[in-house]
């Protein structure tokens, strides 16, 4: 019985052994793969410097009103709800309408992103609300970018209220971070690329 038992351990060890050597392998075959693809290599070259002007543009066009940041997936924007949004409403401020629009006019230059709006909330009072609250506010700026010709197939929109906090809510200044709207912009490779196809861009 226990020289059964000590074959069993055996057999399940060799498993996970070849298991570890396999995904070893998948992944030196993926970074291999990608070598022999000069053609992604090179449509990657072209999606980030596309990205790379965006996130210049918005920076310019924001003066310092938002938080611009270049990620590996694309550009991400925040804006902080007591310069963008009424106190505990998610009416439209005036100066951030006006950001806005600037903001809107840089995205119609760049057709081939999507754009996905989220809403957060600090922890404090009724979570419903703050949930609530965080999806009109979301809703409030995808609906903006709409009235400014953004095309409404580009945007997506979720509040996710105190569930993803980035500072404590234990402080005034934790809870204002965590109080904002994040604009996720990431490319559209499929249409991006074949547009310069279209064009004759190499």
């Amino acid at each position: 019985m226990k020289l059964l038992r000590l074959f069993a351990g055996i057999a399940i060890l060799m498993a996970l052994l070849v298991s570890c050597n396999s995904s070893k392998k998948i992944t030196k075959n993926e970074k291999n793969n990608r070598k022999k693809n000069p053609a992604a290599a090179e449509a990657a070259v072209k999606i980030g410097k596309m990205l790379d002007q965006l996130a210049t543009d918005l920076i310019g066009a924001t003066a310092n009103k938002a938080e611009i940041v270049r990620t590996a997936d694309g550009i991400n924007i925040t804006f902080q709800p007591d310069f963008y949004f009424e106190s505990s409403s998610e009416s439209l401020t005036v100066d951030a309408k006006s950001t806005l629009d600037d903001i809107s006019s840089v995205l119609n230059q760049y057709p081939y992103t999507e754009i996905f709006i989220e809403g957060h909330a600090d922890s404090s009072g009724n979570q419903l609300n703050n949930k609530k609250l965080s999806e009109l506010r979301a809703k409030t700026v995808a609906l903006y970018f709409k009235s400014h010709g953004v095309v409404a197939e580009r945007l997506a929109i979720a509040g996710y209220g105190a569930t993803r906090p980035v500072e404590t809510n234990s402080t005034p200044e934790g809870r204002r971070k965590n109080r904002r709207v994040v604009v996720k912009i990431r490319a559209n490779e499929m249409k991006f690329l074949e547009s310069l196809k279209q064009k004759n861009i190499k």
